[in-house]
């Protein structure tokens, strides 16, 4: 990419005497930075140099008002139907494993984030097929039941006609934890016709502006309504034009994040917000018998080591049935011994010295539990923290530190655990459930009712579908506003028909 005007190319310097240079970041053409600093990154197929423009309160303005006159001069015209098309395009692109982005995101989260390649290359893999054409036009009809009503006036059910409006600006603040998510609001943003401001977490720049750049091989003008920037979060010189331009804005984050920049919006500007969540995994006696039981450790495990816990549908805590051919305790160890395996094939990123010494007092609290007779157990590994299961005989639901941490505990029915769940529904997220046909639905609407916003299969809990309400909540129809024409209109404009007699 030329370092003087925005999105013109790619690389900005490249010889056999110095790294390579990527912007880590994505512009509408025309924008021109004072200056950069840069990092350089050791990745698997070398060294890069990532380049970070240095932004004022001014250039924000600017940034933001030229997204927002992209998307009425372009974005705001197109119909949703070609929108779909163009993120398809970018999409189909990411399918291809030898495309140059893909194989930068490959080369370049690991050495950000630290999560193990083959993990990344997976499920970036399993995420981006969530955009293709026709999982998006399966998540419109889901919430619109007519993608038509983002392009004109439809009628409505109850009489008259409604149209829905994107804002004409969405800030997007975007958590680094998960790699890939701050494409899912690029996409939301994108699919109901918003400018979009994106800052990206300091810990993963960069997947956000590999997308953006997709989409400018497809749809350069499309492209020049999205604006994505690193700053560091609390940055209020730089967040406050950003929150003054946006009709909306979207935070992921802490609790405590999202409060922060709730406190400096303005009442008449609207938020949405997805902050500190758990979700836990039921395993019933049917998926512990001689021939399931394996399966069933294997996938739990591989949800407690996808991104090492850090998404907030990882589990935290599993109950465990009684009455199965493996009991809860021997599932610990199980799981414990599957823990390990994925250690030797995808090990756990390293952690921080503050991460370290949570895992180590959580290990210390239950080891002195189980002497003093509370019938508890820890299973970790000897070198490190790597994994650790804390078996518990009876309880409720334990948060965990993450970083492949987790509690098991049993129970003689799972349906004994759900009456203490509405004491955490402020933070409850997923369920991983592991039980027959015959109780399926029971549990569901128990665990609905308990405040529980998603149920799903063991090993699918970190793999979300097209579609699904996010925190129990629509995904679009939270970013819109609604314009109704009233039948009275209709009917009054018939009275100035020259033909109306």
């Amino acid at each position: 990419m030329d370092r003087e005007e925005g999105a013109v190319g790619w690389a900005s310097r490249e010889s056999a005497a110095e790294p390579p240079v990527y912007p880590a970041y994505a512009v509408p053409r025309g924008i021109i930075f004072d200056g950069f600093t840069e990092r350089r990154l050791e990745t698997s197929e070398g060294t890069v140099i990532l380049s970070f423009p240095i932004l004022s309160r001014s250039k924000i303005e600017e940034i933001a008002a030229k997204v927002t006159m992209n998307r009425i001069a372009y974005l705001a015209g197109l119909r949703t139907g070609e929108i779909v098309d163009v993120i398809d395009a970018a999409v189909q692109l990411w399918t291809n494993p030898d495309y140059e982005l893909r194989r930068k995101a490959e080369s370049w989260l690991p050495a950000l984030t630290g999560y193990d390649r083959d993990m990344i290359r997976l499920e970036l893999k399993r995420f981006m097929r969530l955009f293709r054409r026709k999982e998006l036009l399966r998540f419109l009809e889901e919430e619109l039941d007519s993608s038509a009503v983002l392009d004109e006036f439809r009628p409505r059910r109850t009489g008259g006609m409604g149209r829905a409006y994107g804002p004409e600006l969405i800030y997007q603040v975007g958590s680094g934890n998960v790699p890939g998510l701050p494409v899912w609001s690029l996409v939301m943003g994108l699919l109901v016709k918003s400018a979009i401001l994106s800052k990206t977490a300091s810990s993963e720049p960069v997947m956000a502006v590999l997308f953006t750049e997709s989409l400018r091989q497809i749809d350069p003008k499309l492209a020049d309504s999205i604006a994505v920037l690193p700053w560091k979060g609390g940055s209020l010189d730089l967040e406050a034009p950003a929150m003054e331009a946006a009709e909306v804005v979207v935070a992921y984050g802490s609790d405590e994040a999202v409060r922060q920049i709730r406190s400096r919006l303005p009442e008449y500007k609207r938020l949405v917000s997805y902050g500190h969540k758990i979700s836990f995994a039921m395993v019933g006696r049917e998926a512990l018998t001689p021939d399931r039981y394996q399966d069933t450790v294997h996938r739990l495990a591989q949800d407690v080591s996808t991104y090492d816990q850090q998404s907030c549908l990882s589990p935290h805590s599993v109950f465990v049935e009684s009455g199965g051919s493996v009991p809860p305790q021997l599932f610990a160890q199980l799981l414990a011994a599957e823990l390990q395996r994925f250690q030797l094939r995808k090990p756990r990123a390293a952690v921080t010295r503050e991460e370290a010494q949570a895992i180590h007092a959580l290990r210390n609290q239950y080891e002195l539990a189980a002497l003093n007779g509370a019938g508890t157990a820890v299973y970790g590994s000897k070198q490190g923290t790597e994994w650790t299961v804390i078996y518990h005989p009876s309880g409720e639901m334990q948060a965990s530190p993450l970083n492949r941490t987790v509690h098991v505990i049993g129970c003689l029915s799972l349906e004994e655990t759900i009456p203490a769940m509405p004491l955490h529904r402020r933070y409850s997220q997923s369920v991983g459930i592991a039980v027959g046909p015959a109780r399926l639905q029971r549990l569901a609407g128990c665990l609905g009712a308990a405040g529980i916003n998603r149920i799903c299969a063991v090993g699918q809990m970190t793999r979300t579908p097209a579609g699904w309400h996010h925190d129990g909540r629509y995904n679009l129809l939270d970013l819109l506003r609604w314009t109704d024409m009233e039948w009275s209109a209709e009917q009054g404009a018939e009275l100035y028909d020259p033909d109306m007699e």
